[in-house]
């Protein structure tokens, strides 16, 4: 599904020059992440969070320039085809850090950079271990890497916590969301999933409703349009048929 800049300011309230510098830019060449992808932005979670994300960060005060400049982009993409290559198991998790941590960063985000370093180096599903970084089930931080993108940009410029809340905002809807739809395929093959983490019970249904409210509060104060989506899919979310479905 190919999407516009009005699409994404519709549907998400991004910025219309954010929207358009993501859906107007090309596939990079021989990125795996766009493998077989002829536009940058199709309609699916794994690349529709790139432009939300950037308008997060512009909404809390990141400077737009340097959202939407050259090099930021390079670097979000670098990261996300070592990502690919990742998933695809052709390098480590250990090797996918040290790619991702290859990029130059900012003198003011170096001890960000340290903090991302050592949250991350603890394997691919890291735990909350430095203030600001992680959420409570490893399985939602699988993405964490993407953050090595805010090293590049001048930190003391912005709020950086209100950033890192965007972004657990956000990517534990898409990942729970993600996780929902894969529960029973993850459980047969012993892959990570939030609802396996959390205990397939009604106590773990109920913490990740919680997470997901806490994911509507936070977006609230930032991006209302994206708060209102991310209700609207919680109230389609029946927790007593998932719960039957896996028994």
């Amino acid at each position: 599904m190919f999407l516009t800049k009005h699409d994404l300011k519709l549907s998400y309230g991004v910025d219309l020059e954010i929207g358009a510098c993501y859906v107007d830019r090309k596939v990079p060449e021989g990125n795996l992440y766009w493998k077989d992808r002829t536009i940058y932005v199709p309609g699916a979670p794994g690349y529709i969070f790139m432009p939300i994300f950037a308008d997060l960060l512009f909404r809390v005060g990141v400077n737009k320039e340097a959202l939407l400049a050259e090099t930021q982009l390079l670097t979000a993409e670098r990261i996300l085809h070592s990502a690919a290559l990742l998933e695809h198991k052709k390098i480590t998790w250990e090797q996918h850090v040290d790619q991702a941590l290859s990029n130059e960063s900012h003198p003011a985000a170096q001890a960000l950079f340290a903090d991302l370093s050592q949250y991350l180096s603890q394997g691919p599903k890291p735990k909350s271990i430095i203030t600001g970084l992680g959420t409570k089930f490893p399985s939602l931080n699988r993405a964490d890497t993407y953050l090595i993108s805010l090293t590049s940009l001048d930190v003391d410029s912005f709020d950086l916590k209100l950033c890192l809340d965007a972004w657990y905002s956000l990517m534990t809807y898409f990942l729970i969301m993600d996780d929902l739809a894969d529960i029973k395929d993850d459980l047969k093959n012993n892959e990570e999933n939030a609802f396996i983490d959390a205990g397939l019970d009604q106590n773990g249904m109920s913490c990740i409703m919680e997470m997901i409210n806490d994911s509507i509060h936070v977006m609230n104060k930032i991006n209302p349009v994206m708060a209102n989506r991310i209700d609207h899919k919680k109230s389609l979310i029946d927790l007593e048929a998932i719960l039957k479905s896996i028994r």
